[in-house]
């Protein structure tokens, strides 16, 4: 059995996309959480988009990741809120 080359190769370029209701300044809270794990963010470069009908905002934050271990803490510390629906 061949062992498979990693998917990802640290440090990279990623884009992490949370999608939850949009509510209580779910924006801020995204970054917040992300920028809490990763570090500073490039503030520019984050965009939201509103479901067709305003209850879902998916926010999109890129950033460099450092490693794995990283990229699952913000996946866990995301899916932690209650309003979170998808983390992708």
């Amino acid at each position: 059995m061949q062992q498979s080359e990693p998917i990802l190769a640290f440090p990279c370029a990623f884009s992490i996309k949370s999608i939850g209701e949009d509510v209580d300044d779910y924006r801020q809270f995204v970054i917040d959480t992300v920028a809490g794990i990763v570090g500073e963010l490039d503030q520019g470069e984050i965009t939201t988009r509103l479901s067709n009908g305003n209850k879902y905002l998916a926010v999109t934050v890129p950033f460099t990741a450092r490693d794995r271990e990283q990229l699952n803490a913000v996946y866990q510390a995301l899916n932690q809120d209650v309003r979170t629906r998808f983390v992708v």
